[in-house]
């Protein structure tokens, strides 16, 4: 893991104003590189210093956009459970079988194997995966692909035989972008992770591909949600690993008008900077 001491303030004044100045140019790519991890190496927001019983919730920001993020400790049963939600920042590369049973511990693992041209890539998880803008505006879109311990699940089941493999001619899941401005809907996007439906069905995804999220207009807040065929839930909900890894998220550039106001906003926000920092996190 690594130590996200940068200040949460500096980092969206910094993309605020890398966006803003970008003004009518080339769009922004995020591909997470900023964060500085390891090789191999993972971020899920653990601080190091949880009690059971504790959660700390504290967005991972890249690029000024930030990525939700909750950690925490669960005891049952005199065991304890650290668990995470939202978004995990990975630099595992490791390949994983295709005929391999879906492994929990391959969570943070591509499928295709590290991230879309360069090493770092989030992983997304359940519906607490929300991605907060600086400032309004478009996104373009983003490289999307399935994890391993999701693919190897869909194809070949679970290790555990708690979810089975999707069934041929009627199993499906999908991802759906929810796009909002000041708390509105602006509009959606879904995406098939795979699809065995039809005469000539997807599949299941095994690369990255693109997620165009044009149809979600100007936004501030982008949601996360999963679904499935039927026969992939039960009383608990579903059973199909609810992740995805995201590479590569590209910001449309600010309009003019706004860029200038950002501008002023953000000079006074470094003003400030000196007397609120944000709590860093420990390895």
């Amino acid at each position: 893991m690594t130590v996200r001491g940068t200040t949460l303030i500096r980092l969206m004044v910094a993309g605020a104003l890398g966006l803003a100045v970008a003004g009518s140019a080339e769009a922004v790519v995020i591909d997470f590189e900023d964060l500085g991890l390891a090789p191999g190496a993972i971020d899920n927001g653990d601080p190091g210093n949880l009690s059971p019983g504790q959660v700390v919730s504290d967005p991972i920001v890249s690029g000024g956009v930030s990525f939700a993020n909750t950690y925490g400790i669960d005891s049952f049963g005199g065991y304890d459970y650290p668990y995470w939600l939202g978004f995990a920042a990975s630099a595992v590369d490791t390949v994983v079988s295709g005929t391999a049973k879906g492994a929990f511990t391959d969570q943070y693992t591509s499928y295709p194997g590290g991230g879309f041209g360069s090493p770092t890539y989030m992983v997304a998880y359940d519906s607490a995966a929300v991605i907060s803008l600086p400032v309004p505006t478009t996104v373009s879109g983003f490289r999307i692909a399935n994890t391993a311990y999701t693919y190897c699940t869909m194809a070949n089941g679970d290790e555990y035989n708690f979810a089975q493999p999707l069934v041929s001619g009627t199993g499906w899941f999908a991802v759906t972008a929810t796009g909002r401005l000041a708390g509105n809907l602006q509009g959606t996007a879904e995406f098939f992770l795979a699809d065995l439906r039809g005469a000539e069905p997807l599949g299941i995804r095994a690369g990255w591909t693109w997620f165009d999220l044009t149809p979600l207009g100007t936004v501030d807040t982008i949601e996360f949600s999963f679904a499935g065929a039927a026969n992939q839930y039960n009383v608990g909900g579903l059973v199909t690993p609810a992740y995805f890894a995201l590479d590569d998220l590209t910001v449309a550039a600010v309009p003019e008008p706004s860029g200038l106001a950002l501008l002023v906003t953000a000079a006074g926000a470094i003003g400030g900077l000196g007397w609120w920092r944000r709590r860093p996190r420990v390895a």
